[in-house]
């Protein structure tokens, strides 16, 4: 995934609101989409973390480093 999403931005990705598959080509949206939920912090839904960080697109780990502000991120099949 993470490949694929070096084609697309953040404001490419909600533009599209309600994805339905993410190519390098075309972002597929649902036809009734739904807006999309902006969270506070990263969470994970599917164990599968991507931030947009610098320009660039990165995978977050339950293992990367948190700030100490932050409680650890967990994913919900992991914790």
């Amino acid at each position: 995934m993470l490949p694929t999403l070096t084609h697309w931005t953040p404001d490419d990705i909600l533009a599209a609101k309600e994805i339905r598959q993410v190519r390098a080509d075309e972002i597929e949206g649902f036809e009734n989409p739904h807006d999309p939920p902006i969270f506070p912090r990263p969470t994970c839904e599917f164990c599968h973390l991507y931030v947009w960080q610098d320009g660039l697109w990165i995978e977050i780990t339950p293992d990367a480093i948190q700030p100490e502000s932050l409680q650890p991120w967990r994913c919900p099949s992991t914790a």
